[in-house]
């Protein structure tokens, strides 16, 4: 949102609301924005900030605007999501802002990589030993969504991390995508928010998987060692928050949403949320952690102009027997 739309915003703060509703992501993800973002702002205005936990889906948000108009205050979505959700009009427009990303802005980076019980390895593993089912039997855990599984496909055949969207732009690409993820198909266990991919691993009931690191860096120590970490080819998504269309006219979301927004809380929350060892995890977990490359973007323009059709394909494909 613009500065002009925020301090259109700031005039209404005194505008008493008996709950302000979010939809955002469980798991670690909420309890820190809990404790960082909703509890200050619910203490600054006197009202209280409640949490949903949900899946970001742009069908889940057109069924709630659909059956509950005027539910929600502020949602949270993966950017290329939430930039489709805007064209769709789904999301209050900033109507000063005609760029695609005129329904909100990236507000928070979260890395994805792989994560596995070290009790079962000798040595890290990596995309490739993902696959590689002959000598590390056992259950792999993956996103249910082709954003991030289909790069990991990639990467795990052979693909460099700045070639990933050229390739995946490709009939041949796509094809090849596909073809990598069918190698491990009845190894597969799906998960569909961070905090069931954190569950499924802490449960044992995969080897390895992927995982947003601070889901597994915020767990209490003796959990925390049973897991290393994949921090070579682990890939960065960029999430934003966006106003529901219907509540276009709650003066309270917008500026909800414009706080959030704003600089301050942005690194607020990147201060909070565990994206990368600490030097004591380097030198007691993970030595080759020690020079990092950097997260690998997910290209939301990519997947702001594909996600509809190779998400069709995706579900078709995870359906077959």
């Amino acid at each position: 949102m613009t500065e002009a739309r925020t301090h259109t915003v700031r005039k209404v703060h005194h505008i008493a609301q008996p709950s302000l509703k979010v939809l955002t992501f469980g798991g670690a993800i909420a309890t820190i924005q809990q404790k960082i973002l909703f509890s200050p702002y619910g203490q600054q205005l006197k009202e209280t900030v409640s949490v949903t936990p949900w899946a970001g889906e742009i069908d889940a948000l057109r069924k709630q605007e659909a059956e509950a108009p005027n539910r929600w205050a502020a949602v949270m979505m993966e950017n290329s999501a939430l930039q489709i959700s805007c064209s769709l009009g789904l999301l209050v427009r900033d109507p000063a802002d005609k760029s695609s990303a005129s329904c909100g802005q990236a507000s928070a980076a979260i890395d994805f990589a792989m994560a596995w019980d070290r009790s079962r390895f000798e040595t890290p593993p990596t995309w490739a030993d993902f696959w590689d089912v002959a000598r590390h039997p056992g259950r792999r855990s993956l996103r249910r969504d082709p954003r991030t599984t289909l790069e990991i496909a990639l990467l795990a055949d052979g693909v460099a991390p700045d070639a990933l969207y050229r390739v995946l732009d490709s009939t041949e690409g796509l094809e090849r995508a596909f073809r990598k993820l069918s190698q491990i198909r009845p190894y597969i266990i799906w998960w569909s928010t961070p905090e069931d991919a954190s569950r499924i691993l802490k449960s044992g009931k995969a080897l390895m998987g992927s995982v947003p690191t601070g889901e597994i860096l915020s767990l209490p120590a003796p959990e925390r060692a049973r897991f290393g970490l994949f921090w070579a080819q682990r890939l960065q998504v960029n999430y934003a928050w966006g106003v529901p269309n219907s509540s276009a006219q709650n003066n309270a979301a917008l500026a909800l949403t414009s706080w959030l927004e704003q600089p301050a809380q942005k690194q607020a929350f990147a201060n909070a949320w565990p994206s990368l060892p600490s030097l004591a995890e380097i030198s007691t977990f993970s030595p080759e952690a020690q020079h990092l490359p950097a997260a690998i973007p997910v290209n939301d323009e990519f997947w702001s102009r594909h996600l509809a059709d190779i998400s069709a394909r995706f579900e078709r494909w995870a359906e077959e027997p």
